[in-house]
């Protein structure tokens, strides 16, 4: 274990299928008013391939978690959800499930967060080819340094976006950890925080966020198969991620 990234050494030469599935973001909410009215954090991509394995190869394996929201905030959107990841000791891909964006404050027009998606790029300004979601305008769809937002990391990329006194999420590769700030946390494996719209979350690529001031909402991760027998969903999981490696027989 390194920080949270376990190390798992093959036992036996074979094929093995390995299931992975993204967290899912949190829910914005607020206090004293009905829950039927919160803006929900997507769903984490469940992911699942078979791949052979020789005996004695190292994984590097993270499991994503939930984001969340700080409690004490009478209005809080929900930080986005960490991705699932399987790599090779020297960090090149296997499998990895992106993880849902949070859901924004109940206040103004934020919306639900994306789903974790089931091909590898972000939603909503979110990243290509392993790179960090970005944060965007909604008139203009360029990234605008003035909203106070989070994309989610990807595997080489770290999420960008938000003020001084937040903490942005890290790549895969520099250790994953899910960004921060007073209102929310993003989930481990790459989630954002959230300060108005919910934090973008984590996977391949990250996902975005895009909106203004007042509305917006926030991409999910993308996720990333080189596996064979391939099922990739989008949108499945709920709470945190998952991973799971059977031998078959």
């Amino acid at each position: 274990m390194d920080n949270g990234i376990q190390i798992w050494t093959v036992p036996v030469t074979g094929m093995y299928v390995i299931e992975v599935s993204g967290a899912s973001g949190a829910n914005g909410t607020e206090i004293g008013i009905d829950p039927a009215s919160w803006r929900l954090g997507g769903l984490g991509a469940k992911i699942k391939g078979t791949f052979k394995l020789q005996q004695g190869t190292q994984l590097k394996i993270l499991v994503g978690q939930e984001g969340n929201r700080t409690e004490g905030f009478g209005d809080a959107p929900g930080g986005g959800g960490g991705g699932s990841f399987v790599t090779l000791l020297n960090n090149t891909p296997l499998i990895i499930a992106g993880g849902g964006g949070g859901g924004g404050s109940t206040s103004g027009q934020f919306e639900d967060g994306d789903p974790g998606q089931a091909t590898e790029n972000g939603t909503r300004c979110g990243g290509t080819g392993g790179s960090g979601g970005q944060v965007c305008n909604t008139k203009t769809g360029n990234i605008d340094s003035g909203l106070i937002a989070g994309g989610g990391a990807g595997i080489k990329g770290n999420g960008n976006g938000g003020p001084n006194i937040a903490r942005t999420p890290s790549s895969f590769i520099n250790g994953g950890t899910g960004g921060s700030c007073p209102v929310s946390k993003g989930g481990f494996g790459g989630g954002a925080f959230a300060f108005d719209n919910g934090g973008g979350g984590g996977g391949y690529s990250g996902g975005g966020v895009v909106g203004t001031s007042s509305s917006g909402v926030a991409g999910g991760g993308g996720s990333y198969n080189n596996g064979t027998n391939q099922l990739n969903m989008a949108g499945v999981n709920k709470g945190h991620g998952k991973v799971i490696i059977k031998l078959k027989t």
